[in-house]
């Protein structure tokens, strides 16, 4: 969920002095390459300087760069955790980009940079990063129409949106390129508040001209945005245009009308090109790209195509798309800490495409599944032209093989965060039963990291809901945090685990860890697992495995078992919790889908946020996973009894 507005940000700031002065770039596409062509000018003259730009490509980290270098990871966390307990002792209930504007805030002061250069996360006037103290100067890049239910469905609407990062005796820069109307708007709002206005114009820019030929349209527009906002901010460096010729013909922006090689992914030795397009205005870019680059070739152009939820896919798609061309559509995973950011359904894209009016002779829905599109759309294009558009990054997008292995760590409590990085029950939420536990808790996560490590073609789940009523943080996002908090316990690098770690979020008992935890492995990779391992306290073995996957039926010799007990098991001497396993599996052997009163009334205790117990979001995700279930009203949903299910079969299919 966006929740604009500037009060949660300036708490969090408000002991942060921002001695570093920025350079703030709004506007609705070109916003990241401006940002990447001021870098290099300034670190082509010795400035040195912070970037953040969103969103990341694999790693929020990824958004913050000093002097052009990626933040360590020990530094981001050291920072990212001072926010977050400054949030939780305010009780600000700071979203997460809020929280990661912070961060990056407090580290460019840390490193004592010269000037931050800032992208606009959202609009303008009520954006986080609307909260810098020292603008040097402000850019307003190419508007288009984007978040209309934020921003206002009229480019003048948003363009006035944009305009509130303007600041009174501060000059802002516009791409001269945009509409009148937008023109206007922009100059009637630096009039009200009191700045100077700079039209940009590429066909002048001395800069622009000496690189022309080396640019698209698009690209001498940005360039031409960046070297007059480096020249307002620094006149005394502005003359030296042959270390500024330098530094942006080496400049390059991923996932921008990038050539990628996937050969070792697919066997396709040819470069294929990848592409960000998010919204008409880009996929015009996008495709003005091709039509002068792979078109000419005299061959179709095979996509791979995915969408953010609630963008004009079908203008896009008109504007990319031509007769005889072949698609694949893809949906791509969760983006770690931007849980607004949301995939359209492939099915979705697929029929937007063939509501078109585009003859397509071949197409593929790849689910969730980037490396089955890849091969697909490999084998399809037969060494030609190869279109990756709609995702800036495979890094994260695929574990190293074909996933057929899912590793399922229950949760069972919800750590807070904190500088013990949960070495102190203190920062935990859990039962009164449960203290003393929680370093059990991180031994079950050591435990399915360790087999992650051991399986390349493994999937590392942790399961568990919201179930507390302190805070809408799930057990299992919170687990991931905790493990990525303690560096994986140095049993695998954050490399490693990119792309290879999901989180389940809607378990509310150890049947649904179970359940959910399947159901989310297809939605993330487009298949069934054709192997279980389930890391929990073994004495929740005949529980989970007998009782949960033989009641769902998954094949039990495809089930593996790890099982670590807290102490009070081990040695015997939690005799209350040994006559409770009696009893729980008794339980599940009388209800084993937990339909009765009995165990649903336990789920709905352990739910104060009404989290959705139905097995799919949409009716054609559940006819699409050929899932035979029941729905049973108020957010139930069960397997049909006696059903073969698709995670029954040998081959996956």
């Amino acid at each position: 969920m966006v929740n604009l507005g500037l009060a949660r940000i300036t708490a969090l700031l408000k002991q942060t002095p921002q001695t570093w002065k920025a350079i703030h770039v709004a506007g609705t596409n070109g916003k990241g390459s401006i940002c990447a062509y001021l870098t290099a000018m300034l670190r082509a003259n010795q400035i040195s300087c912070g970037r953040f730009t969103s969103p990341h490509l694999i790693h929020p980290r990824d958004c913050i760069t000093i002097n052009d270098d990626t933040v360590s990871e020990s530094k981001f966390k050291h920072f990212e955790d001072l926010v977050r307990r400054r949030n939780e002792e305010q009780n600000l209930g700071a979203s997460e980009f809020e929280l990661l504007t912070a961060t990056a805030f407090e580290i460019f002061e840390s490193e004592k940079v010269e000037v931050g250069v800032i992208e606009v996360g959202l609009g303008g006037t009520l954006d986080a990063t609307n909260a810098l103290k020292h603008k040097l100067v402000t850019v307003i890049a190419k508007i288009g129409l984007d978040h209309q239910s934020f921003l206002g469905n009229s480019l003048e609407e948003i363009a006035l949106q944009k305009a509130g990062i303007m600041r009174r005796g501060v000059p802002c820069v516009v791409d001269g390129s945009n509409p009148g109307s937008v023109l206007d708007v922009l100059k009637k709002h630096a009039d009200e508040t009191g700045n100077s206005i700079h039209f940009t114009n590429s066909e002048s820019d001395a800069l622009v001209g000496i690189l022309r030929d080396d640019l698209e349209p698009h690209q001498r527009q940005n360039l031409a945005c960046a070297h007059e906002a480096f020249r307002l901010a620094y006149p005394q460096h502005a003359s030296a245009t042959d270390s500024l010729v330098s530094a942006t013909r080496n400049m390059v922006w991923p996932g921008r009308l990038q050539w990628l090689n996937i050969e070792k992914i697919t066997g396709r030795s040819e470069p294929v090109l990848l592409d960000g397009a998010h919204n008409p205005q880009s996929a015009e870019v996008l495709s003005s790209f091709v039509q002068k680059h792979l078109r000419s070739l005299g061959k179709p152009v095979t996509w791979v195509l995915a969408a953010t939820q609630g963008k004009d896919v079908s203008e896009m798609f008109k504007l990319l798309l031509r007769d005889g061309d072949s698609i694949a559509t893809v949906q791509f995973g969760p983006v770690d800490q931007m849980p607004w950011v949301q995939a359209t359904n492939s099915a979705i894209l697929l029929d937007a495409v063939c509501k078109c009016g585009i003859t397509i002779p071949s197409q593929f829905d790849a689910s969730a599944n980037v490396r089955s599109a890849l091969e697909w759309a490999s084998q399809t294009a037969k060494g030609g032209p190869l279109v990756i558009a709609g995702i800036r990054s495979l890094r994260n997008r695929m574990p190293p093989k074909q996933p057929e292995h899912l590793i399922v760590v229950c949760c069972h409590g919800i750590w807070l965060g904190g500088p013990a990085h949960g070495h102190d029950e203190n920062e935990w939420l859990i039962a009164g039963f449960q203290k003393g536990e929680t370093p059990t808790f991180i031994e079950h996560i050591k435990a399915g990291l360790r087999i992650l490590k051991r399986d390349d073609s493994s999937i590392l789940m942790f399961s568990g809901g919201p179930t507390r009523s302190e805070t809408p943080l799930s057990e299992a996002r919170s687990y991931a945090n905790l493990a990525s908090a303690n560096a994986y316990f140095g049993i695998l690098s954050e490399a490693e685990t990119r792309g290879r770690i999901s989180c389940e979020e809607r378990a509310l008992d150890s049947y649904y860890n179970v359940l959910f935890s399947l159901i989310q492995f297809w939605y993330d990779c487009g298949i069934w697992p054709r192997k279980l391992t389930i890391v929990s306290h073994a004495f929740k073995r005949e529980r989970l495995v007998d009782c949960h996957c033989g009641a769902i039926g998954f094949p039990l010799d495809r089930v593996d078992f790890v099982g670590v007990d807290p102490p009070g098991m081990v040695d015997g001497t939690n005799e209350a919790a040994i006559k409770g396993i009696v009893e729980a599996v008794t339980q599940w052997k009388d209800d084993p889908h937990g339909k009765g009163e009995l165990l649903s009334s336990k789920r709905r205790k352990r739910n104060p946020w009404n989290i959705s117990q139905t097995l799919f979001a949409k009716d054609e995700d559940r006819i699409r996973s050929g899932v035979q279930s029941i729905i049973a009203g108020e957010g139930q949903e069960h397997l049909l009894e006696g059903a073969r299910q698709p995670w029954s079969r040998l081959q996956n299919s």
